[in-house]
């Protein structure tokens, strides 16, 4: 274990947590100059108790803490993002790494290119709850190349809410690999979990039909971008207006 690069680490995130060696030392149950010997190099033999209990206190790994990873860097963020989730969180990215486990799969079986397609369900005037979905599979195969290089997932219109620029069991392919730009229709996430069609202009995000919250552009950052809309499939079913 490289102690330098260990105090760097505890440094910084007792510094992003506002925690002072004071408050650690009573939360890890440590003496505070126990603490500060370490901090400040004073110590050169750290027992692997003491790290363990600062990792308990800091919610985060000892590998994370002694900046020793075994993943790719973009991995390993992964990995620390959802250790700071709640369970329900958790639940959901399982699911979904389910999914995409089993979506792989299946295209090296069946020689075929399908994306996962999200379906809201408990849908609103205006947003419609991520929590609250299911999903089915797009098969890609016969589209442009450019068009399967493009996308990555897809949402499916379950309510009337948008027509008229989308109607119901219209599919909106998004692309995942950069950010909105003007004039950009894309799929947006809120604190709460809630999805939101807007498009993207300088003032903030507006809703797609008329109707709906305006999202002034020093709200936006609170807002996730889950894709940018590409493209939309149609798949009228004249049931949906009987």
């Amino acid at each position: 274990m490289n102690l330098q690069d260990f105090r760097h680490k505890l440094r910084s995130h007792l510094r992003e947590r506002k925690i002072t060696l004071s408050s650690l030392s009573i939360m890890a149950d440590l003496s505070e100059d126990t603490l500060r010997s370490i901090i400040y190099g004073r110590s050169q033999d750290i027992r692997l108790s003491t790290i363990t209990k600062i990792a308990d206190v800091l919610n985060c790994t000892i590998d994370e803490l002694i900046d020793r990873n075994f993943y790719p860097k973009e991995i390993q963020d992964i990995i620390n993002r959802l250790c700071r989730l709640p369970p329900r969180s958790i639940k959901s990215i399982r699911l979904m790494l389910e999914l995409e486990e089993h979506l792989v799969f299946k295209n090296s079986q069946l020689g075929t290119m399908r994306i996962p397609i999200i379906l809201p369900t408990g849908n609103e005037r205006d947003g419609m709850f991520y929590d609250n979905c299911s999903f089915e599979y797009l098969d890609i195969s016969e589209y442009p190349q450019t068009i399967q290089n493009a996308i990555d997932i897809g949402v499916k219109i379950t309510t009337a809410n948008f027509t008229p620029v989308y109607f119901p069991n219209d599919i909106l392919l998004l692309a995942t690999k950069r950010m909105p730009v003007r004039h950009d229709i894309a799929l947006y996430c809120d604190q709460t979990g809630r999805l939101f069609i807007r498009k993207n202009t300088e003032t903030g995000l507006v809703p797609v039909n008329g109707i709906g919250e305006f999202i002034p552009s020093s709200e936006a950052v609170y807002y996730t971008v889950l894709g940018i809309v590409i493209r939309t499939v149609r798949e009228f079913n004249v049931e949906d207006y009987r």
